[in-house]
């Protein structure tokens, strides 16, 4: 039984996109009003509503840098209450530490994860959806790169954008360097600003910790809400950003034992395995129809042990072998 998603993004989000492209001179889509408009003013946009709202997007502005325009044209006070929290920070640090908490109060298409190496700091960005996901990562990233030199009063300097997408064109990638002033590197392991480990004890200018204080217990309460769903949507989520973990790997995310999450699935009338039947079939019919990995590199990716084994999960899915389905995607 596949899960409803219930996921949400901000109203204001999609305002503030909204609001990027009118200061950049781009006429907003016309599918935005109609597709916004149901939207109460207290209710979060559902998901699936927003997902309509990338494509409207990109249908409207096919521009391969438009996640970079918008993204440079959003502000942090934007967004919100997360957006106040995390520009009364005392640090750059600080600051992250609150985005990693508390941004699905922003929007829940994607998770935040910041990975620390000897010489550097990576703030990692990964779409929970592979609809209109470079837009949206860039979007992002985009974002967080102009609003954290903001916040630090332009002191910051990223030390590179990380972009896991294939490479564009030199005139493209040059494009996108003079736009973001910083050093882009493509087919990266996963998109993320690259940051100097002292980078993150760069005070912000607008660091207040008694505006932050009032500001905190209304984000917990607010996140409190917002994280109280499903454990089988629980678990999805985990798969859509890791497909190849384990029943043992998901259960030790989520701190109980596989036992234990067998039984709590049970009782949503659900299964590990049907669950994760789902998302791999999902991301293994997407990933053939890109035509840019082999099937040793998607079975991998999913989990497999070899070849063979994800060539018998794809034909139980589908009933087709994975070549005979990359071939069906291919136009005559």
């Amino acid at each position: 039984m596949k899960p409803a998603d219930n996921r949400t993004v901000t109203l204001s989000y999609s305002r503030a996109i909204l609001a990027a492209l009118g200061s950049l001179g781009l006429e907003p889509p016309r599918a935005a009003e109609p597709i916004l408009s149901g939207i109460d003013e207290n209710d979060r946009v559902p998901m699936e509503i927003q997902e309509l709202f990338w494509t409207a997007l990109a249908d409207t502005h096919p521009d391969p840098l438009l996640g970079i325009r918008i993204g440079q044209a959003m502000q942090t006070t934007q967004m919100g209450l997360v957006g106040y929290l995390l520009m009364t920070q005392r640090s750059l640090g600080e600051a992250i530490n609150q985005l990693l908490t508390y941004h699905p109060l922003v929007g829940e298409g994607g998770q935040f994860e910041l990975r620390r190496g000897a010489h550097h700091a990576d703030l990692c960005y990964q779409p929970n959806y592979l609809r209109c996901a470079r837009l949206r990562v860039e979007t992002v990233l985009s974002a967080c790169l102009a609003q954290t030199r903001s916040m630090t009063g332009n002191q910051f300097r990223a030390q590179s954008l990380l972009l896991a997408y294939p490479a564009p064109s030199l005139a493209v990638q040059q494009q996108y360097q003079n736009l973001l002033q910083t050093p882009v590197q493509f087919n990266a392991p996963v998109s993320a600003i690259r940051l100097r480990p002292q980078d993150l004890d760069i005070p912000l200018i607008a660091a207040d910790q008694q505006v932050m204080a009032r500001l905190k217990p209304e984000a917990d309460a607010l996140l409190k809400s917002l994280t109280h769903k499903s454990l089988q949507l629980r678990v999805a989520h985990l798969l859509q950003q890791e497909p190849q973990l384990t029943r043992e790997q998901v259960a030790s995310r989520l701190c109980i034992s596989p036992r234990h999450l067998g039984r709590k699935l049970q009782e949503e009338n659900a299964s590990f395995r049907a669950i994760q039947d789902e998302v791999r079939s999902h991301y293994a019919c997407q990933w053939l129809g890109q035509k840019d990995r082999n099937n040793a590199e998607i079975a991998a990716a999913l989990g497999y042990c070899d070849e063979s084994a994800f060539g018998k999960a794809f034909r139980r899915w589908t009933g087709l072998s994975p070549k005979n389905y990359r071939n069906q995607q291919t136009p005559d």
